[in-house]
């Protein structure tokens, strides 16, 4: 008999709907058999960002690090390759509660990271997305953890570099085998030096989307004569500043320089502000619960303003994308200026508690984890 969402099964049974020759395998707390009929991944119900389980309505996410035999799975045929056989097979989703097992459905493959020989992660689409019942069933909230607070935000325009270690050692955690520092000695801005500091046992704050170097290096561009300290992602622009150990400016400012060819354009923060910006962005970008709005009326920042505090410097990124942050303990948002009296709006935070008072806005949420 076919099976239909929520139906109860033990877990013998459900792995028994992948058919002959099963190759069972375990991915991020999942179990995953590749059979002759079917996929089938058995996962437990939990919220945990590392961990393969529901993420929301329209979501599961599968981690590695897992064998390279599950991405042919999972990613479905590659693009101008003929289809196999296997990639025509039906995912199962099952999640176990009460004993046995619910079943949640067939999933269909989404995006996929991988290497040469293993799964790194992947995400499978609900289809049709859970309600919120069956979603709290299958993915309860964990407990909420104590959140990052805002001391930090009394020195931002007094003491930007107190700023910026109050957040970065209160948002990220000191890891066990601090980086090593920098056997070349390159004099750099105070503000800078502290960045490295902090950095020495927390290197995330490196970056993750865009970079601060780990070392400065001498541009060789139309800005020559600057430090470059850091970089885009996509090496589409680089910041720099014009310092030396003799200087009397002791937080220079901050230029970006677009492609290597436009003429060096300053940030609206010196050093000290814009390495507090860089930090809050990066933030952002690496917490694992977003709410995001592609495109709203400037008019409705209002409402997040209402629930969430300004932090009060300039934009960030001003020459390029310029951008305003918003906090809440365990959140930061940035504001995108999108022209034309429009805004793009991505918020992050280290716990879905932390988004969960945001659902209460009447806002044009494209994607909300909370």
């Amino acid at each position: 008999m076919p099976l239909t969402r929520l139906d109860m099964v033990d877990e013998s049974a459900a792995l028994a709907l992948a058919g002959a020759n099963v190759q069972l395998y375990t991915a991020g707390g999942a179990q995953v058999a590749l059979g002759a009929a079917a996929t089938v991944i058995v996962c437990g119900a939990q919220d945990e960002p590392a961990v393969s389980g529901v993420w929301d309505e329209e979501e599961f996410r599968l981690h590695g690090p897992a064998p390279a035999a599950i991405v042919s799975r999972l990613t479905g045929p590659m693009p101008f390759t003929p289809t196999e056989p296997e990639h025509g097979l039906p995912i199962h989703l099952f999640v176990r509660l009460d004993g046995g097992c619910v079943y949640v459905g067939v999933v269909q493959p989404g995006g996929c990271e991988w290497t040469e020989d293993e799964l790194v992660q992947c995400e499978l689409w609900i289809e049709p997305p859970l309600s919120g019942e069956v979603l709290q069933r299958v993915r309860p909230r964990s407990k909420p953890p104590a959140l990052p607070g805002l001391d930090w935000l009394q020195f931002v325009n007094a003491d930007p570099v107190r700023a910026l270690e109050l957040f970065v050692t209160g948002w990220y955690t000191a890891a066990e085998a601090p980086r090593p520092a920098s056997k070349v000695f390159v004099p750099v801005p105070h503000a800078l030096a502290e960045f490295y500091r902090l950095a020495r046992e927390r290197p995330a704050i490196l970056g993750c989307q865009n970079r601060i170097l780990p070392q400065p290096e001498q541009s060789a561009g139309s800005d020559g004569g600057h430090t470059v300290i850091g970089a885009e992602n996509q090496g589409g622009f680089h910041w720099s500043v014009l310092w030396s150990a003799d200087s009397a400016e002791s937080d220079p400012a901050v230029w970006v320089t677009v492609d290597g060819r436009s003429q060096p354009r300053a940030e609206h923060e010196s050093l000290s502000g814009f390495l507090l910006q860089f930090s809050l962005h990066e933030a952002a970008m690496s917490a694992p619960y977003w709410a995001t709005i592609d495109r709203m009326p400037r008019s409705l920042v209002t409402e997040l303003r209402s629930m969430l505090r300004p932090v009060p410097l300039g934009p960030f990124l001003s020459p390029v994308s310029p951008m305003d942050f918003l906090v809440a303990p365990g959140l930061v948002a940035h504001i995108h200026d999108l022209g034309y009296d429009e805004v793009s709006v991505w918020i992050s935070a280290v716990h879905r508690s932390a988004l969960t008072p945001l659902g209460g806005l009447n806002l044009p949420w494209r994607s909300f984890a909370g």
